[in-house]
Parts: C-alpha cells; sequence; structure tokens
C-alpha cells in the first residue's frame, strides 16, 4: 500500500524523512491490516504534543521510542505505563479495603475495574455480601501448589528417598491402598468427574512413560488392575515394546488439582530406574567401608553399619545415625527449643546443615523460621513489632501506622487491640457477638483436648511420633494416652494402653471429643441454631 503518498497529501505540512520513519516505525511494530497500520499512522501524525516539536526531523538512527517521542510531543513510556500504574493503584485500594481478601483475585479485579464507578461497585457489593475468596484460601492453595510441585516440577530424589527410605517395599506393598483405589466413602467424598480426571491424568503419564507400549494394552492392564499405577508400570516393564519408535509425547500439566498420593506414585514409576541406581549404590559402599574398615556405630541404637556418608555428627564429632538424631531434633523441636545440643551431652552440638539433611523439608522450614524469628526478638531492636496473628514476620511500622501489615499472612491487623483490622471503627466500636464467644469456647476445649500437660511441671506438650512413653524435659515419666505417672514399660501391652498409636488419628479423635463434650456444655447439641460457625465442622468429613 502506498503509505508515503497518502500520508504526504494529508500531512503537508510533516516532512518527508518524519513521514517515512513514522511508516518505519508501523511497519516494524504494526503487524495488523494496511486499513489497520494507516490509521495508527494518521493517529500518530495527528498528535501535535509540543507545538514547538511540530517540525522535528526524525533520523534513521532514531531509537522508535525516541522517533514516537519526537513526532506526536508525546511521552510514549510514560503512556504505555499508564494502564499498569491505574492497575497498581486500583490493585492498592482494593487491598486496602479488603485485606482478607486473595490477592491474586484482587489483581486480576484491578485489570478489570477500568472507572472509578465499576470500582466502587465491586467494593460495595464485596462489603456488602463477603463472596470473594479470602487470604487464607490463597496461602492454603500456595502451599498446596508449593507441595504438588515438590514431586513433580521441584522434585530431588534425595528428598524422595528422606520420606521414603525404602520406596520399593512400600510403593509395591501387596496391601497398599493405591491413589486410585475408589470405595464407598470416597464415591461420597469426592465428585465422580474428579475421580474421572485423576485417572485420565495417570493414563496419560503411562501412555507417556511407556510410549513404546500400545496404548490399548496400557489401558487394558491398567483397568486390569484396578488403576493401580505402580502395579500396571511393574507389569509393563516385564513387556517387550510394540514398536521400535516411541510415540509422541502427550501435553500433561504436571499440577495435578488433588491427590498428592497419585503425584508420589508417579515420581517413584518415573524415577525408579534412578532410585534402585542409588540404592544399589548405597549397598556397594557399604560393602566397600567394610572391607576397609571404615564402618561406624550409632552412638544411641549401636548400629555399626554405617558407611561415613550416612554419619551425622554433633560439634565436637559424636557419630549418630539418621533415625537417632531426627527423632531426638523432632522431640526438641516439639518442645519449642532453638538450641539442639548433642544427645551424648558432650557439650556439642548440631550445625543447621546437619538439621536440614536429618529433617523433612516442612519441618526444618517450620524451625528455622522460629529460629530467625527468635534471633530478632533477642536484639531488642527499637520499633520492632511482630505480627499478632501469626507471629512469622517482624518489621519496624511508621509508629503513626494504625495498621500492621503481614506479608506473611498477608493480613492487616489494629497495632492497639492486636485484632484484625476493624478500619473505620474504633477499638472501643468493635463488639464481639455472643456466636464469637461460643465458638471460642468450643475452639478453647479443643485445643484443651489435643495438648497434654506435664503432671509435674505442668508443661503443655503435642507428640508427632514415637512411643507413648514420654519423658518431660523435668525428668517426669507419664503416658501419652491416660496422662498418668509411669517408671517403665510396664504400663503398656495387651489389656493395657498400647505403645503405639497412630498420632495423627488420635489427635483428631480427641480434639472431635472435646468439641462433642464443648457443645454438650453450652447446650448447642440441642439446640444447633446457637452457633453459627461450627469450627468442627470440617474434622467430621
Amino acid at each position: 500500500m502506498a503509505y508515503r503518498e497518502i500520508l504526504c497529501e494529508i500531512f503537508s505540512n510533516k516532512s518527508a524523512e518524519t513521514i517515512d520513519n513514522i511508516i518505519r516505525i508501523v511497519e516494524e511494530n504494526g503487524g495488523g491490516a494496511d486499513d489497520e497500520m494507516l490509521e495508527t499512522m494518521i493517529n500518530l501524525l495527528s498528535f501535535t504534543g509540543n507545538p514547538d516539536k511540530e517540525d522535528i526531523i526524525l533520523t534513521k538512527n532514531s531509537e522508535p521510542d525516541e522517533l514516537l517521542d519526537e513526532a506526536t510531543g508525546i511521552n510514549w513510556d510514560l503512556a504505555s505505563s499508564s494502564k499498569k500504574k491505574q492497575d497498581v493503584f486500583t490493585f492498592q485500594k482494593l487491598t486496602d479495603v479488603l485485606p482478607n481478601a486473595d490477592p491474586s483475585y484482587l489483581e486480576e479485579k484491578s485489570k478489570e475495574l477500568h472507572c472509578e464507578e465499576d470500582l466502587q461497585n465491586f467494593i460495595d457489593n464485596a462489603l456488602d455480601n463477603k463472596n470473594y475468596p479470602t487470604v487464607e484460601e490463597y496461602l492454603k492453595r500456595k502451599e498446596e501448589k508449593s507441595e504438588r510441585q515438590h514431586y513433580t516440577s521441584n522434585f530431588h530424589l534425595y528428598e524422595f528417598l528422606k520420606e521414603f527410605p525404602d520406596p520399593f517395599t512400600y510403593f509395591e506393598a501387596q496391601n497398599r491402598n493405591h491413589s486410585l483405589l475408589i470405595n464407598e466413602t470416597d464415591k461420597e467424598n469426592k465428585a465422580e468427574d474428579i475421580l474421572n480426571q485423576e485417572k485420565e491424568f495417570a493414563l496419560t503419564f503411562l501412555y507417556n512413560h511407556f510410549s513404546k507400549q500400545r496404548k490399548r494394552d496400557i489401558k487394558r492392564i491398567f483397568t486390569s488392575y484396578n488403576y493401580d499405577v505402580v502395579k500396571t508400570a511393574n507389569q509393563l516393564w516385564k513387556v517387550p515394546p510394540a514398536f521400535k519408535e516411541a510415540r509422541l509425547i502427550i501435553p500433561q500439566d504436571d499440577d495435578l488439582k488433588t491427590n498428592i498420593l497419585l503425584l508420589k506414585e508417579i515420581a517413584f514409576v518415573k524415577n525408579a530406574k534412578e532410585i534402585r541406581r542409588v540404592i544399589k549404590v548405597q549397598k556397594e559402599n557399604i560393602e566397600k567401608s567394610r572391607k576397609l574398615g571404615l564402618l561406624q556405630t550409632c552412638s544411641i541404637c549401636y548400629f555399626d553399619e554405617l558407611v561415613p556418608e550416612e554419619c551425622y555428627i554433633c560439634s565436637n564429632e559424636c557419630i549418630f545415625c539418621r533415625d537417632c538424631i531426627r527423632q531426638a531434633i523432632q522431640l526438641a523441636i516439639n518442645e519449642e527449643k532453638l538450641e539442639m545440643g548433642c544427645l551424648m551431652n558432650c557439650g556439642g552440638d548440631y550445625s543447621l546443615t546437619t538439621l536440614q539433611m536429618v529433617l523433612d523439608r516442612k519441618t526444618f522450614e517450620r524451625f528455622w523460621q522460629k529460629k530467625q524469628l527468635h534471633e530478632i526478638e533477642k536484639a531488642k531492636i527499637d520499633g520492632l513489632e511482630f505480627c499478632c496473628l501469626c507471629y512469622k514476620f517482624a518489621y519496624i511500622p511508621n509508629p503513626d501506622d494504625k495498621i500492621f501489615s503481614c506479608t506473611a499472612c498477608k493480613q492487616d491487623s489494629c497495632r492497639e487491640c492486636k485484632h484484625e483490622s476493624h478500619i473505620p471503627l474504633r477499638c472501643n466500636e468493635i463488639e464481639y457477638d455472643k456466636d464469637v464467644q461460643i465458638r471460642t469456647f468450643i475452639e478453647n476445649k479443643m485445643t484443651e483436648a489435643l495438648v497434654r500437660k506435664c503432671y509435674q511441671c505442668g508443661k503443655q506438650y503435642i507428640k508427632s511420633s514415637g512411643c507413648n512413653k514420654i519423658q518431660c524435659s523435668c525428668g517426669a515419666k507419664m503416658c501419652y494416652l491416660c496422662n498418668v505417672a509411669i517408671n517403665n514399660y510396664d504400663h503398656f501391652g495387651d489389656n493395657k494402653c498400647a505403645l503405639f498409636t497412630d498420632d495423627n488419628l488420635l489427635h483428631l479423635e480427641n480434639v472431635k471429643e472435646g468439641a462433642r463434650k464443648a457443645k454438650v456444655e453450652l447446650g448447642v447439641d440441642k439446640n444447633p441454631e446457637m452457633l453459627k460457625f461450627d469450627p468442627a465442622k470440617d474434622l467430621e468429613s
């Protein structure tokens, strides 16, 4: 299209070089239809901008952004970013008004609300109806995504082996309930379309992983093994390839929204070959160390086949196996201890590297966060404040600020009364209704049912692993189940308290019973309408 002739005729007051360069800019950056590109050129040349720049000649050596600025008298960098600035302004206003809303949801809304009227209507509706996703849902979703990624995009073999020290025994156990095992409870609690989605996800993985096998054979074996991914894979490994060339890989999103166990099974199958190699190397190392006389003995359990790589030492070089040191450190963390002294009481301690090697990822992150906050608190920095809602974040706020904005829990709290932000109301204008008092009473009783207390010193504790014989830091020994004082293991056995129990199941039943007793005490069991929000509702599912 003869842009030059048309534009020179329309813009006789513009120099030919200016017109040529506008044409060049649009052609290089446009890519639209001829009419659209011509319209863009006319719009650019139509801007008068600064009168003093009307006759500026654009040179071919100028940068495109400079050419546009020169031709129109407009700072196009600022113009192109104005929408982004408006979005940022809108997002900031939304987070100020709705501090407990999902920030990703507010970010998307800030891009949609282009005028002040739409923004105000959205805010009014949100405040009236509370129909927006919360920051708690956002944090939970973020944590779940991070958990999923540990078995997909952020998979690390040695972290996997820390969780499953003997993965073949675990995943190939005959009586193991696999991730897609469907029973009547699952059918009630999980929608059929989600179950079908998970099956399809697993089947697509098998198609891709065994790309030299026929799809119909993979599907037949998968179905015959009742959708057990591991058993299907074990059978397919035994079948000779049906094709010489692999099929094309089917695109698949690794970020499965549910069923973490399925992702663990897939990670096991996908990395089975490398897992076998690592385990084989470990066994070879034991044999080599035995021949060279390098095997060490754990100072606690006296296991005497520790290869040097499997030894964990304190600062005074006392030697321990991973299981012994992990259990001891886990107990210390549960007791809120932040200094890890040597188990042999030699005066030494354990390095952070050692702690990270023996602890699972979540436990170490929780410990390290508490450790950092403790160090910050010990520094006694003037003006330093911690979030009163989560105690996971601290900073020095402006003395005039009424609100504490936490980047950890994404919530705003009042610096005066230490509750969630209640702006524009004053602290003395906040009235907690009877429902809050009832719910809080039940929550407190649930917590009391979960937490144990030492009969001797009164220290509270919760057990996360190990047997039910508990020894407090004060020296008192007691049973975790009935809390009576004991001296030895005679308290446990047949027709007595069990020495080992499933802690998660035990705690769940304790909390349920605590909630039930609290409701009976308040009369909620007979008048359910007294309780608007039941804190024990999710425990029943």
